[in-house]
């Protein structure tokens, strides 16, 4: 068996591949997510939904994917990264094609959900699967170049229901789900599972270890980690998606913006944000895990405050790349920072459970700054997003850095990397 790929000096046609792969899972993931979004507005008009239950339909795959995180990550540390990747692509392909063929809103509302137990899944497994496999130096650019799909994702999926939407209409959108069994398949052949993983399977074996042991998640160094970094993800997952689900209403209404749902602002703003991982990236393998992430929280509370300040329309357009290049690195990082944190033993859980316990309380917070708006103004709620992403500094300085860290196979719960 392969040593540690920490100890690796290249970035192999191994690594490569779990790379490719958890970005393509991740692809589909953003993808899944957004379809929805574009085609409420048709759904709704057809169906006769109120804007009240297309919020509950769109709510649906967070609620989901909370409770998908935690037991996939528990499938994952169980039996394998890879079994698992093969099994939760296929789930949620499998609840994505069959939406469209539900009529009542009950219906629709469980099969969207149940896709979100399955899109909660790939995060936290392909960024388990590549930190195991990818050696120490390229770990943070690899989970860089993952979080990358979450702004091609959303491209891919605008592009598709501008050609498939007019024509055929919003039911065929949904079956491009279907090659998430596509990809399955091709995991199942060509995808290797990670030796870090299997090296705890043989502790597991000879009784020297007990994989996805929930019990060890409550041991005293393991549960401050989870704790910290669950309250920092939870206080950047309301600020991201609390304020980037009221922008295009707030540019609509407050800024007369009417350019903001156009394909061109969305290309604008994902661009900024590719940028802005694959940077961080590089700068997170250099110099370290916790520099950088200040660096993008603090960048992310100036991004808003800037955002908020801006009148003209114009402007704002200019300024959407930019603003993503400020907000969106941050998750550049976590993914493989999170898996150097915690034993392989209960890694995917502690990664999937932060990440989508983090996703599904983020459902509240668009009410939550709606409330706020009402009462304010929208331009107050936003920008009062920015003093969110500050406290979130607060759990990272408790954190350990973990650049220096020598294997994954035995990450030192104390806090001292080894």
């Amino acid at each position: 068996m392969n040593s540690d790929a920490a100890f690796d000096s290249k970035l192999t046609r191994r690594a490569c591949l779990a790379i490719l792969f958890a970005f393509l899972a991740y692809c589909l993931d953003n993808m899944d997510w957004n379809f929805l979004t574009f085609a409420a507005p048709v759904i709704a008009k057809e169906l006769g939904f109120s804007a009240t239950q297309m919020g509950y339909l769109l709510g649906a795959p967070l609620l989901g994917a909370g409770i998908g995180g935690v037991i996939s990550g528990w499938f994952a540390d169980k039996i394998g990264r890879k079994k698992a990747m093969i099994a939760t692509l296929i789930w949620f392909s499998m609840f994505t094609v069959l939406f469209p063929f539900g009529k009542t809103l009950p219906v629709l509302f469980i099969l969207r959900f149940l896709a979100g137990v399955g899109l909660g899944a790939q995060w936290g497994i392909g960024m388990t699967m590549v930190a195991e496999t990818v050696a120490q130096k390229f770990r943070i650019r690899a989970s860089a170049t993952i979080q990358c799909s979450a702004a091609i994702g959303p491209i891919i999926g605008a592009l598709a229901v501008q050609r498939i939407l007019p024509i055929y209409g919003w039911r065929p959108i949904f079956y491009i789900g279907a090659a998430g069994i596509v990809l399955a398949i091709c995991v199942w052949i060509f995808l290797k599972e990670s030796d870090v993983w299997l090296q705890a399977k043989e502790r597991d074996a000879q009784g020297k270890t007990k994989l996805a042991d929930l019990r060890r998640m409550f041991e005293p160094g393991i549960r401050r980690r989870l704790g910290l970094c669950l309250l920092m993800m939870l206080l950047v997952g309301y600020a991201y998606y609390g304020s980037m689900s009221w922008i295009p209403s707030w540019l609509a209404s407050s800024k007369g913006m009417g350019v903001v749902k156009s394909m061109n602002y969305m290309i604008a703003l994902n661009i900024g944000g590719l940028i802005g991982f694959l940077l961080i990236g590089q700068i997170a393998d250099r110099w370290g895990r916790k520099l950088p992430a200040y660096i993008s929280l603090l960048a992310s509370v100036a991004a808003i405050l800037i955002f908020v300040s801006i009148n003209n329309p114009s402007a704002l357009f200019m300024f959407a790349p930019v603003y993503a290049f400020l907000t969106y690195p941050f998750f550049g990082i976590t993914g493989g920072y999170f898996s150097e944190l915690f034993p392989t033993e209960i890694r995917t859980t502690s990664v999937n459970t932060i990440f989508n316990v983090a996703r599904m309380f983020a459902f509240f917070a668009p009410t939550i700054l709606a409330v706020i708006g009402a009462k304010t103004s929208l331009t107050f709620a936003i920008g009062g997003t920015s003093v969110i992403y500050l406290l979130a500094v607060l759990p990272l300085i408790f954190l350990p850095e973990t650049k220096h860290l020598k294997s994954l196979s035995a990450v030192d719960v104390s806090g001292h990397p080894q």
